[in-house]
């Protein structure tokens, strides 16, 4: 590299916001950023010598410790991690490290790290409703995608359901008594499903849920059945009768994604046109 590159090279390193450090074969410090140097609350001189765990804590040297170990093996290493850092909050980075070579041998490494946190958490708010923290149709649109393009050997149930006479409770209580019927609900519902299964706010006070590996129609009539009468008996508003009308359906990947939400609308349109409060399953051939 020529000076102009070198020049240019130690402008990037130490005005860039990503962490840039040298270390030796010993895993101390021979060289921090300025950046580096901020996140972590020490100046560039007092790094020097300092053995990695001692800036950044034990619990982000163990959990990077084998990256280290297969970087001075000779070795480029690209990974993801998080880790809690001494302030107590988590973090998220994508880190590379690159070996240091002289006459043959690994003296130490180049650690270039980039702070993914905002990125990670911007990506999660936007498959989240902001009102109940459930997954929003976003999300369930990803999700949909990647179970129809799954193990066709399973069958998958679809519920949607909503809540009955929603307008009547936000025109007689108001809008915020609503709101808070919306989160009970969600965190409800959120109680009742267990992973891989997955509850979604997919508008207003409807809300849809993925019931995976259904053995049948039956088990889905019975599980569908369990949440009506689990809401039903359940304390959402106090002094107000709170009910749910579902529409259900079994689908296996390489189905159609608009048909199963359709059929699946059309059957709790007939939920709610029998009487509400109850389940009804979608013939899903």
């Amino acid at each position: 590299m020529n000076k102009n590159g070198v020049t240019a090279f130690k402008q990037l390193v130490e005005s860039a916001p990503i962490l840039f450090y040298i270390a030796d074969r010993n895993l101390k410090f021979t060289y921090i950023n300025p950046f580096f140097s901020k996140v972590n609350n020490i100046s560039q001189q007092e790094a020097i010598e300092l053995h990695i765990s001692e800036v950044i804590g034990p619990e982000g040297f163990n959990g990077n410790l084998k990256h280290y170990n297969k970087v001075l093996t000779g070795e480029t290493v690209k990974f993801n991690t998080s880790f809690v850092k001494l302030d107590g909050n988590l973090y998220d980075y994508y880190a590379i490290y690159e070996p240091l070579i002289e006459k043959g041998e690994v003296v130490g490494f180049t650690g270039v790290v980039i702070d993914t946190t905002a990125e990670h958490e911007l990506d999660r708010l936007s498959k989240t409703d902001l009102l109940t923290q459930l997954s929003n149709r976003r999300e369930y649109e990803y999700d949909m995608a990647n179970i129809l393009k799954g193990d066709v050997t399973f069958n998958h149930g679809m519920l949607i359901l909503d809540i009955d006479l929603f307008k009547k409770i936000n025109d007689q209580l108001g809008h915020d008594m609503g709101d808070n019927a919306l989160i009970k609900l969600s965190k409800l519902l959120e109680n009742m499903i267990e992973f891989p299964s997955k509850v979604f706010r997919i508008g207003g006070e409807e809300f849809a849920i993925i019931l995976y590996d259904i053995k049948g129609e039956d088990e889905l009539r019975r599980r569908s059945e369990y949440i009506c009468e689990k809401v039903a008996s359940s304390v959402i508003i106090e002094e107000k009768d709170i009910t749910v009308s579902i529409g259900a359906i079994l689908f296996k990947a390489g189905d159609d994604r608009s048909l199963i939400l359709k059929k699946a609308d059309i059957a709790l349109y007939a939920s709610k046109k029998n009487g509400r409060n109850q389940v009804h399953i979608s013939n899903s051939s």
